[in-house]
C-alpha cells in the first residue's frame, strides 16, 4: 500500500474498517517494522495531547486530532469492547505511518491476546479477515513502545510504575516481541494501578501478578528520575479524568462507550496541563 493510500485513510476515516485483506496485511507489516525500530521509551517535546483508553471509540480518536498540538500520545487500549475496534486501530496505524514523529502509540494491557480473546477484538478480526490477520495484529502489538517522556519531565504509561522499576533505562530495556507480555516488569507497567491507601506496593484485586502502587513508591521513582508528573490510562472514570496523590499522577479515560462517560484528553505545555473534552 503506497503512502498515498495511508493519507486517504486519514482523510476518510470510514475507510479504515473497509480495507482489503491484502492492503491491511501490508499496513500491519509496515507499521510492525516501524514500531520495532522505535525505542521502548519514546521522547517528545512541545505542546502534547495525551489520550487515554479509546476501546473502539473512533469518534473520540478523531476528535483528539482536532486539537492544536505538536504531538499526540495515545496510552493504549485501542481495541476490545467498543463498536469500532478495527476502524479505530487501523485509523491510528495509518495516521502513525503518515506522521510517525508526531503520533506516538504505546501499548496498553488490551494490546495482547490475553485480553483480545475475551473482550471482542479477536472475534471481530476473525470474522472480518481470519486468524492469520489477527496474528499479525498480535505481532504488531508486541512491538509497540511502553512509555513516552514528555518535555523531559512527564512520564506517560498505560498502567503505572512497577515493582523493580528503578530507572527510565529499565523501560528502555524492555524486550520487543513479547506477545503477552511475559516479562513481569512490562506486565506490571501495563496492568498496575495507583491506590491512595497503599504506601509502597500491594497485591491488586485485578489478579495474579498485578499490583497497586502507593504514594511512597511513586514519589521515590519520580524523585530518582527527575519526573514531575505521571499521566496514565487503564482506569474508567465517568468524568474522564482523575488525579491521585495531590496531583502527582493523572489518570485519563477517553472512551465514550461506558456509562455516563465524558471522555477526556490532557493537553501538556510549559509545565502545565489542562483537560480537553472529547465528547
Amino acid at each position: 500500500m503506497r503512502s498515498m493510500r495511508y493519507e486517504e485513510i486519514v482523510e476518510h476515516p470510514e475507510r479504515a474498517g473497509r480495507l482489503s485483506a491484502g492492503d491491511l496485511a501490508e499496513m500491519l507489516e509496515e507499521c510492525t517494522r516501524l514500531f520495532g525500530e522505535e525505542d521502548q521509551l519514546l521522547e517528545v517535546e512541545g505542546r502534547v495531547l495525551v489520550v487515554g483508553d479509546t476501546h473502539g471509540d473512533q469518534l473520540s480518536t478523531l476528535k483528539a486530532f482536532k486539537a492544536d498540538a505538536d504531538a499526540y500520545v495515545f496510552l493504549g487500549d485501542y481495541v476490545d469492547r467498543g463498536p469500532q475496534q478495527i476502524e479505530n486501530i487501523n485509523f491510528l496505524l495509518a495516521k502513525k505511518l503518515v506522521d510517525p514523529d508526531r503520533v506516538l502509540l504505546i501499548r496498553g494491557n488490551h494490546e495482547s491476546p490475553l485480553m483480545n480473546y475475551s473482550y471482542g477484538f479477536y472475534m471481530r478480526v476473525l470474522e472480518a479477515y481470519g486468524a492469520e490477520v489477527y496474528e499479525m495484529y498480535a505481532r504488531l502489538f508486541s512491538q509497540m513502545p511502553y512509555a513516552v517522556l514528555i518535555n523531559s519531565e512527564v512520564l506517560a504509561v498505560h498502567g503505572g510504575i512497577a515493582r523493580g522499576l528503578k530507572s527510565l533505562d529499565d523501560l528502555r530495556r524492555l524486550p520487543k516481541g513479547d506477545l503477552l507480555p511475559s516479562n513481569q516488569l512490562a506486565f506490571e507497567v501495563l496492568w498496575n494501578d495507583p491506590d491512595e491507601s497503599v504506601k509502597w506496593f500491594a497485591p491488586s484485586p485485578r489478579g495474579e501478578g498485578v499490583y497497586l502502587f502507593g504514594r511512597a513508591a511513586l514519589k521515590s521513582f519520580m524523585e530518582a528520575n527527575g519526573i514531575e508528573l505521571i499521566v496514565r490510562g487503564h482506569e474508567y472514570f465517568p468524568s474522564g479524568l482523575y488525579t491521585y496523590f495531590e496531583g502527582m499522577l493523572i489518570s485519563v479515560f477517553s472512551c465514550r462507550y461506558y456509562p455516563s462517560t465524558s471522555p477526556k484528553a490532557v493537553l501538556m505545555e510549559d509545565h502545565r496541563w489542562e483537560p480537553l473534552p472529547l465528547d
